[in-house]
């Protein structure tokens, strides 16, 4: 079966369509409980017709994260760390403030998707300025690691205790604890 062309009104509306009743379908059940074949029945569409648009329902799901991150990254793309460190942080709680339930549900959904690591500076959107620190350009995707699992892990405690802790609380934590562990 052939793809149709991105630009085409047509291909890009039951994009839209797939991606709405997945939605939908996310605000009723948990992502592993739904199905290529419920989503194209919901969505009035053909089995095949959701093939021409995604190999897979965790492709879809991807898709979905990735616009969500996106979302996330734009106020921040032009951040340089350490110096735009508050920045970012203040960012990632701003943004899910702003955001729906049904972003962090898709968020945290978990897809089959396997670890590649094989071009991992090309999902760095954080740049380092070179000027403060210490470290050479072979430890920048370590630095970026750190920084992004600390922020996530505390991150996602703050949403599953309830988001009882001010965001200027919040920031100010992560902060200290990013930049000075332990001692700080």
């Amino acid at each position: 079966m052939k793809r149709k062309p991105k630009d085409d009104l047509r291909y890009i509306k039951t994009e839209r369509l797939i991606q709405q009743t997945f939605r939908d379908l996310l605000k009723e059940k948990d992502y592993f409980q739904i199905s290529i074949q419920e989503l194209a029945s919901r969505a009035e569409i053909n089995r095949n017709t959701f093939y021409l648009h995604y190999p897979s329902m965790d492709a879809l799901l991807l898709r979905m994260q990735t616009d969500v991150i996106n979302r996330f990254l734009e106020p921040i793309r032009d951040a340089r760390l350490p110096d735009d460190l508050e920045k970012v942080v203040r960012n990632c709680y701003e943004f899910s403030l702003s955001s729906d339930a049904l972003d962090e549900k898709i968020l945290n959904s978990k897809g089959h998707f396997p670890i590649d690591t094989s071009d991992i500076n090309n999902y760095a959107v954080l740049r380092f300025n070179d000027k403060n620190l210490n470290y050479d350009s072979k430890t920048y995707p370590v630095l970026l690691a750190y920084i992004n699992g600390c922020l996530t892990e505390i991150y996602k405690y703050w949403i599953k205790n309830g988001q009882k802790e001010s965001v200027e609380d919040m920031v100010q934590l992560t902060l200290r604890l990013i930049s000075h562990g332990f001692s700080g």
